[in-house]
């Protein structure tokens, strides 16, 4: 995930082209999150990231950063420059005028107005390009990280670790854009889950009253990479039984970048004065807050002042389905849910049983599996009862791993 590249990848310039895109989420939709730097000797002489729609993208505004340093340089951007007429003028048509010398961008763009295209007009005009994974692996600092670091942390590659690094930020690019390509050629918001079970599988728990409580399963590393995924997200979703446990504050402490716009699914729930008083999530902090949250409802909610959006569904499904077509239309590429035992009942069990050609209700699951026995112990030191997680639908395909500390990552993607 993101948060190890930040920490351990520093001498890759497309690396530094995507820490620029993650602060253009939630600004440039529904234009994609693009980030640029302009190089020149192995210095950074231009940054630059996508503005609001209408605005200036990554590329031009790392070019308006370089100036006349431009002349001559390399460009690296996360996403293929765009060439032709919309809002704003070609992007190639600015790389062109500028003098740049060089062009490495990591992700083809899917517009078909774009894909490919761009590559062939800027090599017209006599500038180098390399796309994809051979862009990622050319974009190593040769000299090091010339323009941040200290002259301690500064080396020079080796070009086994250069060719390592350069894999790795590829994938990252890769997994970036993953929401943005979904949205293009399906014309709707990406759905990732992110899900943490405990040893034995219990995601929740209920006190002895039957009330539930907040349940920590995974350790530092692992909420890290949660609050990465979150930077990188348009929205974060939970449901009712979730907030009223957790009473979090969906905020992104981890991480630099984007806050996602904050979602309650409050379902059937009315939500209470008293209730609302209590939760982080109904805080304003300022005029951005007060604009970053909305409220998804099967029934009224006489108490909640925040953006309330009614469903109509005889399903949980046709109600998941309005969401999702409200999201979309607002222009979001990827919605993080972090679900409880009931959501992620509804979530799974409910695309499982909706026949062979229903749609699944998500598009990726990050399942954490814990194997800290400590968890466990804490449920029966306080006579508490686990909410197990109530399983994967049977066409659920595991399709990565990787393990972070106790925590175990598995990612799924449905069949």
């Amino acid at each position: 995930m993101y948060f190890v590249l930040a920490s351990s990848l520093r001498m890759n310039f497309l690396q530094l082209a995507l820490e620029e895109s993650f602060f253009s989420i939630g600004i440039s939709r529904p234009n994609p999150a693009v980030g640029a730097v302009v190089v020149k000797n192995d210095l950074v002489v231009g940054r630059g990231r996508t503005q609001r729609p209408g605005g200036p993208h990554a590329e031009v505004m790392a070019l308006r950063d370089a100036g006349e340093l431009a002349r001559g340089a390399a460009l690296f951007v996360t996403l293929e420059p765009c060439c032709h007429y919309g809002r704003t003028p070609p992007c190639t048509k600015a790389i062109i005028e500028a003098g740049i010398s060089e062009v490495y961008y990591a992700h083809a763009d899917p517009n078909p107005q774009v894909r490919g295209k761009s590559h062939g007009i800027l090599e017209a005009a006599g500038i180098k390009v390399y796309e994809g994974k051979d862009a990622c692996l050319r974009a190593h600092a040769e000299s090091g990280w010339s323009d941040s670091c200290s002259a301690e942390g500064c080396m020079t590659l080796a070009p086994d670790e250069s060719e390592n690094e350069g894999s790795v930020v590829f994938a990252e690019i890769e997994r970036f854009f993953e929401a943005y390509d979904y949205f293009v050629r399906n014309k709707r918001t990406f759905v990732e889950v992110k899900v943490a079970v405990s040893e034995n599988g219990f995601m929740g728990m209920l006190d002895n009253r039957g009330v539930p409580v907040p349940l920590r399963i995974t350790g530092q590393g692992a909420t890290c990479w949660n609050h990465e995924l979150r930077a990188m997200s348009d929205a974060i979703l939970v449901g009712a039984g979730t907030l009223l446990a957790d009473n979090s504050s969906l905020d992104v402490r981890y991480a630099h970048g984007n806050s996602p716009v904050k979602i309650l699914w409050a379902g059937h729930h009315e939500f209470t004065e008293s209730e609302i008083s209590g939760l982080k999530f109904f805080l304003k902090m300022g005029k951005c807050d007060a604009a970053a949250t909305l409220v998804f409802t099967c029934v009224e909610q006489p108490a909640i002042k925040d953006e309330i959006i009614s469903l109509n569904g005889e399903t949980f499904e046709e109600c998941w389905m309005q969401m999702l077509e409200e999201l979309s239309c607002r222009g979001m590429h990827r919605l993080m849910v972090e679900p409880g035992a009931h959501l992620s009942a509804k979530l799974f069990n409910d695309s499982a049983t909706q026949g062979e050609k229903a749609s699944p209700l998500w598009n990726r699951l990050d399942l954490w599996k814990s194997t800290d026995p400590s968890v466990e112990r804490s449920l029966i030191r306080e006579g508490h009862e686990g909410l197990p997680f109530p399983g994967l639908p049977d066409s659920a395909v595991a399709k990565e791993s990787a393990m972070i500390g106790p925590d175990v990552l598995t990612v799924y993607y449905p069949g």
